[in-house]
């Protein structure tokens, strides 16, 4: 009995064992479950808004900024979702900012770069035409429209006429030109005070007068402004603009257009002073001519009876007509001093007009630098005895035979030397010849008042002088030197001077020993 009791009891235990052990592995299965389900549910929670939030801000990175993270948690997460979705849209109202900036400084560098182009044209041709059909062409380019035409505006016809186009076809060319438009159908205003930019959105439903618009409709065009060329109180044309789509002219395009416009006027501005140059140099050179040819005839017409009076005065000297009381030969000597005076002058005129007028021309043949020396001093040397000036001469050995125009050459150096002796009150004068370098240096060098620096230049032009008390009481016309220094450039060669006030002056000529034989007119 008792051992049934015993094996009873133990069976109890086992059985209730086995309901413990069943309890405990299901409670552990259950807390299993419950723990991966609350760790799904917080990796949902969690995980999820995490992985959106990083992928909105790849797109936002991408350069989307319309997209939003749709987390609905209260929490931190909800919080940094609302931030980045604040963040993308102030990204994305920046990045319109700055996309429109972007557009704008391109569309400004566009404008600059054409009206460099523009200025370039204006200020590097005087084709009018050119300027002004490049100036259309960019204004056309820059406000976005199909076609332009820059109208030039006659004051005495008070009418428009077109002077350069662009985007438009030969047969719209021709039909706008042939019709007449004045200030009034033009609707700019019609007075310069008055004038200002005028636009017509849509054509097709304008019932204003402007002349062209049915032209202009007809060739399908819609939209078109036009600007006003203007001067201080002067209408000088019209630019205008056409696009096929209608609509009204930004604010923006009006003001580029109005740059344009003080552009053409600029152009057509410059063209008119050039072509009033032009006109009034012709004039000039045609007068020049006339004036050359009359000193020319005027020089010829004097120097044939003065030569007769010369020639008259040297028979009563040699006593062909018997001999002469002492008193009245001093009369004829003076006559004949100031016959001859004025015979140079006369010949300085007439070589002057030869020279303006194109026909002075060298005689071309051999000469001796000497002989032009010892002809020159044969001429001014009794001028120099008087005054008790000395008078020298250096002249190279062996000189080469020169080839250029004698008579012309001498005629320089006869006036630079008469210029020394004749402004050099005391002291010396010198003239050298040599031959340096293939050319001929021949120096005049007198102990007289001396050039200012100022005037060093001014004196080898035509009727100057230097402008001193002393210099005008000398007389003379101020075209020797001028002359002169034609001749010496006609062979090839050049004429300068050094000189100091109080130190006396020296002139230098130098001319090619053998001047060309092409070189003989002025």
């Amino acid at each position: 009995m008792a051992e049934a009791d015993m094996v009873a009891a133990i069976e109890t235990t086992e059985g209730a064992y086995g309901t413990s052990r069943l309890i405990v592995v299901s409670f552990a299965v259950g807390s299993i479950l419950l723990a991966l389900g609350l760790g799904y549910i917080i990796s949902w929670s969690l995980i999820e808004p995490v992985k959106k939030i990083e992928t909105r801000l790849s797109q936002i990175a991408a350069g989307d900024f319309a997209q939003r993270v749709a987390v609905a948690n209260r929490d931190e997460l909800g919080v940094l979702a609302a931030n980045v979705n604040q963040t993308s849209d102030q990204l994305g109202r920046l990045y319109q900012e700055v996309q429109a900036r972007t557009a704008e400084l391109a569309r400004s560098v566009g404008e600059l770069e054409a009206l460099g182009e523009v200025s370039k044209a204006v200020n590097s041709t005087l084709d009018l035409d050119t300027v002004l059909k490049t100036i259309v062409a960019k204004a056309v380019q820059l406000s976005e429209t199909d076609a332009g035409t820059i109208y030039v505006f006659s004051s005495t016809r008070q009418q428009f006429r077109p002077r350069a186009n662009f985007g438009m076809s030969d047969e719209l060319i021709a039909a706008v030109s042939h019709q007449t438009i004045g200030l009034a159908d033009m609707g700019i205003g019609d007075a310069p005070g008055r004038c200002m930019p005028v636009q017509f959105p849509d054509l097709s439903e304008e019932t204003s007068s402007f002349r062209v618009r049915k032209t202009i409709v007809e060739a399908g065009y819609r939209g078109i402004l036009i600007v006003p060329l203007l001067r201080p109180n002067k209408i000088v044309g019209a630019l205008v603009v056409r696009r096929h789509k209608p609509g009204a002219f930004h604010e923006q395009v009006v003001h580029l257009l109005e740059t344009f416009a003080a552009q053409s006027v600029l152009a057509i501005q410059n063209a008119k002073l050039f072509r009033e140059i032009e006109e009034k140099g012709r004039e000039l050179e045609t007068a020049s001519r006339h004036k050359s040819q009359f000193l020319a005839n005027m020089s010829h017409e004097l120097r044939t009876p003065l030569n007769s009076v010369l020639g008259f005065t040297e028979l009563l000297v040699d006593g062909i007509y018997g001999e002469l009381p002492d008193k009245a030969k001093t009369t004829v000597a003076r006559v004949q001093a100031n016959g001859r005076h004025l015979l140079g002058l006369i010949n300085d005129v007439l070589d002057l007009s030869k020279i303006e007028a194109g026909q002075l021309t060298l005689a071309i043949e051999d000469y001796s630098v000497a002989q032009i020396v010892r002809s020159t001093v044969t001429a001014v040397e009794p001028l120099a005895r008087a005054k008790g000036l000395e008078l020298s001469t250096t002249v190279a050995e062996n000189l080469p035979i020169g080839h250029g125009d004698e008579r012309r050459l001498t005629q320089v150096l006869l006036n630079l030397a008469g210029n020394a002796v004749k402004f050099t009150e005391k002291g010396a004068v010198d003239i050298l010849a040599d031959a340096v370098d293939g050319h001929f240096e021949i120096t005049v060098r007198d102990t007289g008042p001396g050039i200012a620096s100022k005037d060093q230049a001014l004196i080898f032009e035509e009727f100057q002088q230097v402008d001193n008390s002393s210099t005008r009481q000398k007389g003379g016309t101020g075209l020797g030197l001028a002359i002169s220094k034609r001749i010496v450039e006609m062979h090839g060669g050049t004429i300068d001077v050094e000189s100091v006030i109080g130190s006396g002056s020296t002139f230098r000529l130098k001319v090619p020993i053998r001047v060309n034989e092409d070189v003989r007119a002025a």
